[in-house]
């Protein structure tokens, strides 16, 4: 199947870019996901396309965590499709996420986004961490943590990141009403230039 992703969160706004360098020195250490957060106070995450659950439970590190496949979705930078995997982190709550193979759709309600991880459920303020990687064969494996907890496997576990992406260059804004979708950033400076606008999904 192709397909083109869409937004998790219906009113986004970004305030942190994939390997974004000013992040890095502020914090220590890399960012590999995007960081999402709603412009409107709505906290409810859905799934970006149709996919397939690997996982989703209560992580140590990663706090409730999502793990979703999704076949031949579109890179926009490379025009192309493939298959990829999108991990979410720091979730407040979990849906009834239904399993099987492509029983997600983009209607499917995830959860919530919350602060999540490291063992409590207030360890950030609320936003949804966001990790795109085409390494299908090992969907469980995040560089973001050098440990492993119960869903997530880390570097000590072999995981890198030579296949992990900037998500939202595969995601695009669902124009339909009525839960059409807005997109917003903090700007500089932890969001990059590539990040600063998501095309509509036409």
């Amino acid at each position: 199947m192709q397909q083109k992703l869409i937004l998790p969160v219906n009113r986004t706004r970004v305030t942190a870019s994939a390997f974004n360098r000013a992040y890095r020195e502020r914090f220590g250490y890399p960012h590999y996901g995007t960081d999402l957060v709603s412009a409107v106070g709505d906290r409810t995450v859905y799934a970006s396309g149709t996919g397939t659950l690997i996982i989703a439970g209560w992580d140590e590190y990663a706090g409730n965590t999502v793990v979703i496949r999704y076949p031949g979705a579109y890179l926009r930078s490379e025009d192309r499709y493939e298959d990829i995997i999108f991990r979410y982190f720091h979730l407040d709550s979990l849906a009834r996420i239904p399993t099987g193979e492509g029983a997600i759709t983009k209607d499917t309600v995830l959860g919530r986004y919350g602060g999540s991880g490291f063992g409590s459920m207030t360890r950030w303020s609320p936003h949804l961490h966001l990790e795109a990687d085409t390494d299908v064969r090992y969907p469980r494996h995040s560089p973001t943590f050098g440990a492993s907890g119960s869903v997530i496997f880390g570097r000590g576990a072999g995981a890198t990141a030579d296949s992990v992406r900037d998500a939202l260059s595969y995601l695009y804004l669902k124009p339909t009403p009525p839960d059409s979708q807005t997109y917003q950033t903090d700007g500089k400076p932890y969001v990059d230039d590539r990040d600063l606008c998501v095309p509509e999904l036409l």
